[in-house]
């Protein structure tokens, strides 16, 4: 009677992965999702700044070579041209790339509620909004424009003011809609030039009280109070901060105003007294 034939056990191993490496597990890449570009861009950034650390996730290779999981770290190793150290799994049989990835990835959110912070969705949001307003980047809630992980809790790290601003805006988001990364981000930036005109704006906002028809911060609230399709800055939230900005703007200088409005043709407006930070490129969607 002939030996049974042993199934090879799959193995575990830190190995390091030059770019030459990581192309040529690539190639047997037969069977994974579509790459996304994107993905594989933010991952080679992070590469370049030295966020890369060995934090237990796995690139997993069948019993035939073929990859099962990780192109966007590899692909990420190649563009950047960086090697790293990995956890590589190497035997896996095939039939288990059906149960890979099918959770969701963790959010920022998620990594702050893990390091203890409250409202962590709020603060992941505002956090975002402010490093896109620093960095002079399209005000959008796109995954190229948003900040790693790293960078947003080094954000945090300088800018330890922005739970405040967070806290803040949760309190005026109970008296108008509006989304609160947006809030929390212009009102630390508005503090940043103006403390007490950015409370006054941001308590009328709330409460509406002593307004006369003309001031722009009632124009604003109004807007805000607006079921979404009636709003002309609708879902854009490029167009909200704009018009904030707008508003803040006016209200600090005295000015009133009979329409508040952006026109999509318009160049991003300044928060007056920031020296050029908060300026967006006015072509960002």
């Amino acid at each position: 009677m002939p030996p049974t034939k042993t199934a090879t056990k799959p193995s575990l191993e830190v190995e390091l992965l030059t770019p030459e490496m990581a192309r040529a597990l690539l190639a047997m890449n037969a069977h994974n999702r579509n790459m996304r570009p994107a993905r594989v861009s933010q991952l080679a950034d992070a590469l370049k700044r030295g966020e890369w650390v060995l934090n237990g996730e796995t690139i997993k290779l069948a019993e035939d070579g073929t990859l099962i999981d990780g192109q966007h770290r590899l692909q990420a190793v190649v563009d950047s041209g960086i090697a790293i150290e990995s956890l590589v799994m190497r035997d896996l049989p095939m039939e288990v790339q059906d149960t890979v990835d099918t959770g969701r990835r963790r959010r920022l959110a998620d990594i702050l509620a893990i390091e203890g912070e409250k409202d962590s969705h709020a603060l992941g949001a505002a956090l975002s909004m402010l490093y896109r307003f620093r960095e002079g980047l399209g005000i959008d809630y796109s995954h190229a424009t948003a900040p790693s992980p790293q960078q947003a809790l080094e954000l945090l790290d300088k800018e330890p003011g922005i739970r405040d601003s967070v806290r803040k805006a949760r309190s005026v988001t109970k008296h108008v809609r509006g989304p609160i990364g947006i809030f929390s981000a212009l009102h630390y930036l508005f503090m940043e030039v103006d403390p007490e005109a950015a409370t006054d704006f941001f308590d009328r906002l709330a409460d509406g009280v002593n307004l006369a028809e003309d001031d722009p911060v009632l124009h604003l609230r109004n807007q805000l109070l607006r079921p979404k399709k009636e709003r002309t800055f609708g879902h854009s939230p490029r167009t909200l901060a704009a018009l904030m900005i707008k508003a803040f703007n006016h209200k600090r200088a005295g000015r009133s105003v009979e329409l508040l409005a952006f026109k999509k043709t318009e160049v991003f407006p300044v928060i007056a007294g920031i020296d050029g930070q908060g300026v967006l490129d006015a072509s960002a969607a």
